[in-house]
């Protein structure tokens, strides 16, 4: 019986042997070739970097994986000088869709910013859902939205605006109203959008990164949207005539601030300064600098005699007429700027305060310099002028006082002027 087992366990000994070769040749030699795939050299984070870091080689390190992962660096210098669209923890890899695209080697020898051209920052209002879709490199066309005296007013500042940089949204992923928002914009353009800026709301359109076509700038009212007129209207309130879009003749800036003063302030105030108009509600002064009006107003500030209370910039030109007003609905405070020519053949700013329905002295002073407004303890009717105007606050012994600075602006151009009257 033994003797007949042998040739079985032969048998069965050698088809072991070779079902072993078999499963060797035929799964041990994938099993080798997968283990031993080719690594990939790729570009991982050295240390936590946050969004907005300029990649420099320091922030870089090379790592190794196997098999190939899309849209990696291979080399350091490769991302040198982009730009993080979001953080990165330490031995993360750097992907593509992560930074910005490199500014040019010119740009990068001045930073961020060509020569020739300047960063600005903008507060965005009413394009909270589209700042979301802002990055780095998108293109933009500002616009300004202005409301003065009920009439909504909008203009294309500029067109193809190059985004450099966009405010990070808060726990909710959203952006706030008045978001910050930094372009790159040409020199001779930054007072414009600058200008803009302080005195109107900034909306952005967001264009096609290829779509370079640009139209004339024009100024549209809410009028003209609702009466389905082709034309934009471009009637200015308070003008005598209807100037060309964008055209302003011999244009005035206007700074015009809202003060409380002690009487230790305002007696300084009235010290460096010449009386040139007044009736029994206001006394006009002007400053024979400036430069020395401004100072002064900062060491007032500083030691806390005088309060800033509200404040504006405004346009006005020869034949544009402006008015700010604060206050009170029912009683506003109001000063009507209008330049206009002499017969001498200079420029002169004409300026009108007055409270509610009463009015002050009509001033006439020259379009460059800065003078005072000071409001008497008590106009005409017997009541207490700044009591009146800003009920919320605090006036005793305090006096209310309007500081304009004005300054002509050589136009060389329809659009090298944005209108401003939003106040701050």
């Amino acid at each position: 019986m033994k003797k007949n087992m042998v040739p079985f366990m032969g048998i069965a000994f050698v088809v072991a042997i070779i079902s072993t070769g078999v499963f060797y040749g035929l799964f041990a030699g994938r099993l080798r070739s997968s283990n031993e795939l080719p690594g990939h050299a790729i570009v991982v984070a050295a240390r936590d970097l946050d969004r907005g870091t300029v990649i420099q080689p320091s922030d870089l390190r090379v790592s190794e994986v196997t098999g190939v992962l899309g849209g990696a660096f291979s080399k350091p210098e490769d991302a040198t000088g982009a730009t993080l669209l979001t953080a990165m923890k330490a031995n993360e890899p750097l992907l593509e869709e992560r930074v910005s695209p490199r500014v040019s080697e010119g740009a990068q020898a001045g930073g961020l910013v060509p020569a020739g051209m300047r960063a600005v920052t903008l507060h965005i209002f009413q394009s909270e859902s589209l700042l979301n879709m802002l990055r780095t490199a998108s293109r933009v066309d500002l616009q300004a939205v202005s409301d003065r005296n009920g009439a909504t007013e909008l203009r294309t500042v500029l067109e193809n605006v190059q985004v450099l940089a966009v405010s990070p949204p808060d726990a909710n992923g959203n952006r706030p109203a008045g978001a910050a928002v930094t372009v790159l914009v040409r020199a001779k353009d930054t007072d414009m959008v600058a200008l803009a800026d302080a005195g109107s709301r900034i909306r952005v359109a967001l264009r096609n990164p290829k779509d370079e076509e640009t139209a004339p700038r024009h100024s549209l009212t809410l009028a003209a949207v609702f009466s389905g007129g082709a034309k934009p209207d471009t009637n200015a309130p308070e003008s005598t005539h209807s100037p060309k879009a964008g055209v302003w003749d011999h244009p005035v800036q206007l700074h015009v601030r809202v003060f409380s003063v002690n009487d230790a302030a305002l007696e300084e105030l009235r010290t460096h300064s010449a009386e040139v108009g007044s009736d029994a509600a206001w006394r006009v002064t002007a400053f024979h600098s400036s430069d020395e009006a401004a100072k002064l107003l900062r060491g007032l500030e500083q030691k806390h005699e005088l309060e800033p209370v509200s404040g504006q910039r405004l346009m006005a030109g020869v034949g544009r007429p402006i008015s700010y007003r604060v206050g009170a609905k029912a009683s506003p405070l109001r000063v009507k700027f209008s330049p206009e020519w002499l017969a001498t053949g200079k420029l002169t700013l004409r300026v009108n305060p007055g409270i509610g329905a009463s009015t002050g002295p009509e001033t006439q002073l020259p379009e460059a310099s800065s003078f005072l407004l000071e409001s008497r303890e008590t106009d005409p009717s017997g009541q207490n002028s700044p009591g009146r105007l800003f009920p919320g606050r605090s006036w005793e012994h305090k006096r209310l006082v309007v500081f304009v600075s004005a300054r002509a602006i050589q136009q060389t151009s329809p659009e090298s002027v944005a209108r401003t009257d939003r106040g701050r």
